[in-house]
């Protein structure tokens, strides 16, 4: 009976681990039939993520179930901790809904909406909005992880291609696991992977942020310098998002030595980001991710 659930054209890239999905799913929704589901795959750098869905006539279930396999353990990710971080944050409308989880999968609800485009996502209304979102979250209780960064960068520098690695760029890794952390302001909860195509806003105006895979405790500079490097936020954004955060919602009393804070982080975003490219490509050999590391390479003088 498994053998006819409709994959879409997935069975060769997908679901060696598929058994365990639909026990999964007989689980939660036992009078649905494991051929009534259909599986597709979504679009995500990390991967390992499908959308599940059944349509009958008297009831329509749309899940994302998402793997917790080897490729998601090289880039640090952990669905048990993911699931358990979504829990404590169930009473937050901006969070999906836990459904399940086994030793190999996360069942999510899945949440309806649209993603904004570029120009949206920049607007100062949009920026307004996400400042109170990443308020709530920095108020919120302590998660029970806190972000190892050093183990984190560790981990990558065992999986990447070490015939990449010059003399000087050995000597940057060693740097970056052995030196003093800036300061910390403040520790709280952070999604720590904020960009456009992990919101979206519902027919209710709600946005609601995805993917918390990497979300853990960590200080709030670290976590805005984060989001500011991803989304490419000019000084002018910045600053903008830095009076929202302060100076509208209160969630830190000091907006220049914030600013000065996140600047102090920025070396160590680039090289955690330049380091889980390198992880990407050495796992996937898609040239796509030494393009989008070029800029961080040519930061570090790793170019030539």
């Amino acid at each position: 009976m498994c053998k006819q659930v409709k994959l879409f054209g997935l069975e060769s890239t997908i679901l060696s681990n598929q058994q365990s999905l639909f026990r999964l799913l007989v689980t939660h929704f036992p009078t649905i039939s494991v051929r009534d589901w259909k599986i597709s795959s979504l679009t995500g750098l990390s991967g390992g993520s499908y959308l599940v869905e059944c349509f009958l006539p008297a009831r329509e279930v749309k899940l994302i179930a998402r793997a917790d396999g080897n490729a998601q353990t090289a880039l640090y990710v952990d669905r048990k901790k993911e699931a358990r971080i979504l829990q404590q944050l169930r009473a937050y409308s901006f969070t999906p809904q836990v459904i399940g989880r086994n030793s190999q999968w996360l069942l999510l609800g899945w949440c309806e909406g649209q993603h904004p485009d570029n120009n949206t996502f920049l607007l100062p209304s949009y920026q307004c909005e996400l400042a109170n979102i990443v308020t709530q979250l920095h108020c919120a209780p302590l998660l029970g992880y806190h972000l190892q960064l050093r183990n984190e960068i560790s981990h990558y520098g065992y999986l990447i291609d070490k015939k990449r690695l010059s003399p000087r760029w050995k000597k940057l890794h060693r740097h970056f696991t052995s030196a003093s952390f800036p300061k910390m302001l403040k520790l709280a909860p952070a999604h720590m992977d904020i960009h456009a195509k992990n919101i979206i806003c519902t027919s209710t105006g709600q946005l609601m942020l995805l993917d918390w895979e990497y979300a853990a405790n960590t200080d709030i500079a670290f976590s805005l310098e984060t989001y500011f490097q991803f989304n490419g936020l000019t000084d002018i954004q910045r600053d903008f998002f830095l009076r929202q955060y302060c100076d509208v919602h209160g969630a830190y009393r000091d907006k220049q030595q914030l600013a000065k804070s996140c600047q102090s982080w920025a070396p160590w975003v680039k090289y955690m980001t330049l380091m889980w490219y390198e992880v990407q490509w050495n796992e996937s050999q898609s040239i796509d991710f030494l393009v989008h590391s070029q800029l961080l390479r040519q930061y570090f003088g790793l170019i030539g």
